[in-house]
């Protein structure tokens, strides 16, 4: 039995059904699912995080646009550092800026959005997608997409699709992370 602010433990959770903690291969398994492999060219993770930290990856796409592209899983713990789930915070009004939130039927939050500049100190001309899920109990995702023009290869709601994909929790189905064992990952070290 958990107590109040700790994380169940890989194989327990509030449904009461066998999961695990998910993997890079997982996370870059679901990446794959909602992008293909037309769009995306690599996915690379960096040595295995301790215990409890979040699991990422970083996502090479075959457009020719120099870009920078995240995905990550965080732990319920660090969840709430994004907020609460199941509600929208206020949306002020940024120039450049769209931002969309929606609550899903199981208390999930999704947020996306799509800033008219980049995130680099060396990108001018650039843009930058964002988005994070905050799932009840689960944990949450944010991915991070930049381009260095004003094109992105990817759309706000592609983005949101992958993020909204159940799969993508802190503890996943055992099968999401046996899959991503087949995804050619490249590991780097150090």
């Amino acid at each position: 039995m958990n107590t109040a602010g700790q994380s169940p433990s890989a194989g327990e959770t509030a449904r009461g059904s066998q999961e695990e903690l998910i993997t890079p291969g997982g996370v870059a398994l679901i990446v794959l699912d909602h992008l293909g492999p037309d769009t995306v060219r690599q996915v690379v993770t960096f040595t295995e995080n301790e215990e409890g930290e979040g699991v990422g990856v970083m996502v090479r796409l075959r457009d020719r646009t120099p870009h920078n592209f995240s995905v990550s899983v965080y732990p319920p713990e660090q969840a709430q550092e994004f907020g609460p789930a199941g509600e929208c915070p206020p949306s002020p009004e940024r120039k450049g800026e769209a931002s969309q939130c929606r609550v899903l039927d199981d208390g999930t939050t999704v947020m996306t959005s799509e800033i008219a500049e980049g995130f680099s100190d060396d990108n001018a001309d650039g843009s930058l997608l964002w988005g994070s899920v905050i799932t009840p109990d689960a944990g949450a995702a944010m991915a991070m997409y930049e381009s260095y023009d004003d094109s992105p290869a990817i759309t706000v709601a592609e983005l949101e699709d992958m993020l909204s994909d159940p799969r993508l929790t802190w503890l996943t189905d055992p099968e999401v992370n046996e899959s991503g064992e087949t995804v050619d990952l490249k590991v780097i070290t150090g």
